[in-house]
């Protein structure tokens, strides 16, 4: 009988050991902040270095995240946004594919109460925590501003354009119009690319055959930077033709020191996730963030790569 009681006993010590355990673990659980990243294409290097560094950035504070690729369609990040409402993610970082299209998503977050975050384009309009981004009408003074001292009789310039909608077209587009106002540089053409480096190469192949007067394309971005010198290395115009971008992904940078592309603007998408992160593990725990971070700029040549 001693025996029975004395195995009951250990029995019941080790299921009560078990049990505190597996609530210390669930209570673990219960405590980790899950913030879901719904970002508008990981085609695009830039976003792939975004990401980058908002999963080191959630390592070292112990967040669980979750990432989604619109692969640049408004109506597939609309669904992967409610994918993560129904999850009850503690907070959403959005990176629209559209300014406009995704109001309905960051209203469907605040009916929920699941704070948002936007990072390189804004959301038009929804309680939107903070917003990380550059200041992307700098970004194409600085494009314009090198324009100036390369071409100081002026050129005639080709623009790529990104998504249109999107905050960081309009800026950049603003900046750099505003830029070279009063110069002698003339836009011939300006086209969307969106974003896209295949679609910059084809709309170059076309820009080339209308304007064979062309002197210099300024792209929204890296990807369709890149595209534009491949049609134009395709073409036998690298030497006639200087290429702009902005981002400096490790392609431009490549670019710009084989001579295929004249400057690119820098702005740390890693970084700029990294802060998100960082801002959303503060908001979560009570502190107060600031409404809008601008991440430091610097124009990329040759000389100073």
């Amino acid at each position: 009988m001693k025996k029975f009681l004395t195995i009951l006993l250990i029995g019941l010590a080790i299921s009560s050991t078990i049990f505190a355990n597996g609530q210390k673990e669930a209570d673990a659980k219960d405590d980790t902040i899950t913030i879901g990243f719904a970002v508008s294409t990981l085609s695009n290097d830039f976003f792939v270095m975004m990401k980058d560094g908002g999963d080191a950035k959630a390592s070292e504070l112990g967040i669980e995240i979750v990432t989604l690729d619109a692969q640049d369609s408004s109506e597939k990040q609309a669904n992967q946004v409610s994918d993560l409402i129904n999850k009850k993610v503690d907070l959403i970082i959005l990176n629209p594919v559209d300014s406009d299209a995704c109001i309905t998503s960051v209203y469907a977050a605040n009916d929920a109460g699941i704070p948002v975050i936007t990072v390189t384009r804004m959301s038009n309009d929804g309680e939107v925590v903070q917003h990380l981004d550059i200041d992307n009408k700098e970004a194409g003074a600085l494009i314009a501003e090198q324009m100036i001292k390369d071409f100081p009789n002026g050129c005639k310039v080709a623009v790529l354009e990104g998504i249109p909608g999107a905050s960081s077209t309009n800026d950049r587009s603003e900046g750099f119009v505003v830029g070279t106002k009063g110069t002698a540089i003339e836009i011939v053409v300006s086209l969307s690319a969106n974003y896209s480096r295949e679609e910059g190469a084809t709309v170059m192949e076309d820009i080339l055959q209308g304007h064979p007067e062309l002197e210099a394309v300024y792209a929204h971005n890296d990807e369709m930077a890149l595209g534009a010198a491949r049609a134009i290395y395709a073409a036998g115009l690298t030497d006639q033709i200087k290429v702009y971008g902005v981002d400096a992904v490790d392609d431009a940078i490549a670019a710009i020191r084989a001579n295929e592309m004249q400057a690119t603007v820098q702005q740390q998408p890693g970084l700029q996730m990294g802060m998100a992160i960082q801002s959303a593990f503060d908001y979560l725990n009570g502190k107060t963030v600031e409404s809008r971070i601008n991440i430091p700029l610097k124009l990329l040549t040759k000389d100073n790569i």
